[in-house]
């Protein structure tokens, strides 16, 4: 049901079952699914995919352009997967045109909370919790099951692993190990995310071969040259090697402390 009140661009396709209140504002070639519920007054500013069952509340603004002084409003687009949250006065911005795929993108499942940020080009994985003011600078990547806690800041490129927890505040400007915990400004390692590992089935051995994992790491006595190395005795469970795949792949580097 659309309500008279809406403003919508005649470009877009809306499933039958959405549901937009009135004020709410809908630009140019955006795709609402199945069971969309957008709530008053908000902005789904253009170019911008909604999967089903996804609740936009009310003044929430999503697809607006990057915060990138080199763009020229070309047709990049924001992706936002099924079942998802997101919360009042929270803000997603489309992608730049600096990267292959001019795609934003949030996965399925995740709970974007009040006045929480999500820059351009940013990749989120599924089931990702960001409670209040959370702010994800340009080009972050977020694997899934991550949960960010009140106020924490990513600086742009920086990589936050699967079955991360960053603490409240948190300042993060290297790559967060999957399963870790991290706090602080800036950001160290706190542990490993035990319960996230406890409530997605991880068993017993594999989390006891991460902690050896993550000591391997923190433990500066260990050249950074030898981590792979040393990483590479234990048993290698899928966690094990989803860590070590991770460390292999930082460009901008990785907390270690």
């Amino acid at each position: 049901m659309i309500n008279k009140g809406a403003i919508i661009d005649p470009s877009c396709e809306i499933a039958d079952s959405a549901e937009i209140a009135a004020g709410a504002y809908i630009g140019k070639n955006c795709v609402i699914g199945e069971n969309v519920q957008i709530g008053y007054n908000a902005v789904v500013e253009s170019n911008t995919t909604i999967g089903d069952g996804t609740v936009l509340s009310p003044n929430a603004h999503i697809g607006g352009a990057p915060q990138d002084y080199s763009f020229r409003g070309e047709d990049t687009k924001l992706i936002i997967g099924k079942n998802c949250v997101i919360r009042e006065f929270a803000t997603i911005h489309r992608a730049s045109t600096k990267e292959d795929v001019w795609e934003t993108v949030v996965g399925d499942d995740c709970f974007i909370m009040a006045y929480a940020h999500i820059g351009h080009d940013c990749k989120l994985g599924n089931n990702i919790t960001l409670t209040n003011y959370v702010s994800f600078g340009g080009h972050c990547h977020v694997g899934s099951n991550v949960v960010a806690g009140g106020y924490a800041g990513c600086h742009q490129f920086t990589r936050i692993g699967t079955g991360a927890m960053l603490g409240a505040r948190v300042n993060v400007s290297k790559d967060i190990p999957p399963f870790c915990m991290a706090v602080g400004i800036p950001a160290r390692i706190e542990g490993l995310n035990v319960v996230g590992l406890k409530r997605r089935g991880v068993k017993p051995d594999a989390r006891l071969e991460l902690k050896r994992a993550m000591a391997i790491l923190r433990d500066l006595k260990i050249k950074l040259a030898d981590v792979p190395d040393k990483l590479a005795e234990l048993e290698q469970f899928e966690e094990v090697k989803i860590f070590i795949d991770f460390l292999k792949d930082s460009k901008r580097g990785f907390t270690r402390r």
